[in-house]
């Protein structure tokens, strides 16, 4: 593996390669507030040893990336496509297959939506389709507040712990490492058992490698997507896998089959357990349904 700053949208971005950089190349892309480095290693692992060239990074504003203002440069989710495009570009990647993470699945949409002919497939993991007032929707969610959006809200622990914390937010780093713990336990299926310490060593260690870390909140600002992104995706025709799970509290699984449907040609793999969370005991599984997807030997 190989760490990487590039330059990427007017940003200075993180990225960590693993692999043969000739091999079908792989970018991940995660999920809102968070680093790179939650995609974990064993299952890159596993991408790389079914013959892939995998890479991972950071958000602007997550990790070792550039950190913003939002008020005086506020950025939407075609910014973070255009940001994860570039870091193609700067591996000089003319195509790659994107597999994206929660909002990093409405990322890889948006950037299969804009640049079909740079995206080999597209997998969309535990997220939802790209469609208007998913952000609103959420934040009414997490403010206790009911919804009428055709998608279920967050379930009731997922809201619990967020509503715990505007209650009392954290005053040092350790309530916030805390906090965190917390959060990752609500996020956690019931595929196994959570790993607390597992856990609280990786988010200490986000924190560790955080130029600001408070700046992450930033993707709760991000706009949902527009309308005219939302009806693009009814023309989208790359090879499309939708990994989901049956216990995942941020998008319950309804949102898995809306992406599924919304997809042309779409294929859903529903996973039993599955919270929003990479579990070790799915590993094997996940990577087995991304080498199939992708080609590669499994």
């Amino acid at each position: 593996m190989a760490e990487r700053m590039v330059k990427s949208n007017g940003m200075e971005l993180w990225t960590e390669s693993f692999g043969e950089p000739g091999n079908p190349p792989i970018l991940l892309v995660m999920g809102a507030s968070a680093q790179g480095i939650l995609w974990p290693e064993e299952l890159i692992n596993l991408l790389v040893a079914g013959g892939h060239y995998v890479i991972r990074y950071d958000h602007r504003d997550t990790g070792q990336s550039t950190v913003i203002d939002f008020q005086k440069n506020p950025y939407t989710l075609e910014d973070l496509a255009k940001d994860a495009m570039g870091v193609l570009d700067a591996y000089g990647i003319a195509a790659a297959h994107l597999v994206g993470a929660s909002m990093g699945g409405m990322i890889c949409q948006l950037m299969s939506i804009r640049h079909p002919e740079r995206v080999l497939s597209l997998t969309v993991m535990m997220s939802t389709p790209l469609r208007t007032g998913v952000v609103e929707t959420f934040a009414l969610a997490f403010q206790g507040q009911a919804t009428t959006e055709g998608l279920p809200p967050p379930a009731p622990r997922a809201i619990e712990v967020f509503l715990a914390a505007a209650a009392n937010p954290p005053t040092n780093l350790q309530e916030a490492i805390d906090h965190q713990v917390k959060v990752a336990r609500a996020m956690a299926g019931s595929v196994a058992p959570f790993d607390e310490q597992e856990c609280r060593r990786t988010v200490e260690r986000i924190f560790q490698r955080a130029r600001n870390p408070a700046s992450s909140a930033n993707h709760g600002l991000v706009p949902s997507p527009t309308h005219e992104q939302a009806e693009a995706l009814k023309n989208l025709h790359v090879p499309t896998l939708v990994i989901h799970g049956t216990d995942d509290p941020m998008f319950p699984p309804a949102h898995g089959v809306a992406a599924a449907e919304r997809i042309p040609g779409a294929r859903l793999l529903m996973l039993e357990g599955l919270g929003h969370d990479i579990p070790r005991p799915l590993y094997g599984e996940i990577a087995r349904a991304l080498l199939s997807h992708t080609g590669a030997r499994a």
